[in-house]
């Protein structure tokens, strides 16, 4: 079971970690705030730890935008009604099989204004810090939410701060990478050739 954990947890980090690479190559201008706030907070000559991640808001929100935008799983994990209930004036008997669409949730601009757009701001306040709302939920919500969901965002926040400020990634011979879908256990993007340029001499 521990290790159906892990590989689960590493499939969903490492294919959220290549959306947050494609939606950076096809938004340069989101790639350069992220690196000019590297550059002002950090700089080129340590690594970048969990102590900076109060820091690091733009960080923060790309990681948030790209898990919004990416809707990993956008069906979350199934339920089963125990008896008979009504829900907003549906009827549902006992043993009814259940769940909610994080998609639906993350593409309505009831919570999130313009929705298909790529904005980090989005996620943050008027002093420029970062800030979840509640209905950011890519990990689920309740008892059954990811198990993993500390581990993924200490992973995704580690990954993008300093991959990112080191290098520069652009698409490879100017082809940009395409935000097409592939349903498959998790939301998989159509693989793509970059460029990783470093940012600071040899």
């Amino acid at each position: 079971m521990c290790f159906d954990l892990w590989l689960a947890g590493q499939e969903t980090t490492s294919t959220t970690f290549g959306w947050v690479i494609n939606y950076l190559i096809r938004h340069p201008e989101v790639q350069q705030k992220l690196h000019d706030e590297l550059d002002h907070v950090i700089g080129s000559d340590r690594s970048i730890t969990l102590d900076d991640k109060t820091q690091l808001n733009y960080v923060n929100a790309v990681v948030a935008e790209s898990q919004r935008m990416a809707s990993l799983l956008p069906i979350n994990v199934l339920h089963r009604t125990i008896k008979d209930v009504e829900i907003h004036g549906y009827k549902l008997p006992a043993n009814t099989i259940i769940t909610y669409q994080m998609s639906q949730i993350f593409n309505n601009d009831k919570y999130f204004k313009n929705p298909d757009k790529f904005d980090p701001e989005r996620f943050l306040d008027k002093t420029g810090k970062f800030f979840s709302p509640p209905e950011l939920i890519p990990f689920g919500i309740g008892k059954r939410s990811c198990l993993g969901e500390a581990l993924a965002r200490m992973e995704l926040y580690l990954f993008t701060a300093n991959i990112f400020n080191q290098f520069k990634v652009k698409p490879a011979y100017g082809q940009l990478p395409t935000d097409y879908r592939i349903n498959n256990t998790t939301v998989i993007g159509v693989p793509f050739k970059c460029e990783i340029e470093p940012r600071f001499g040899n």
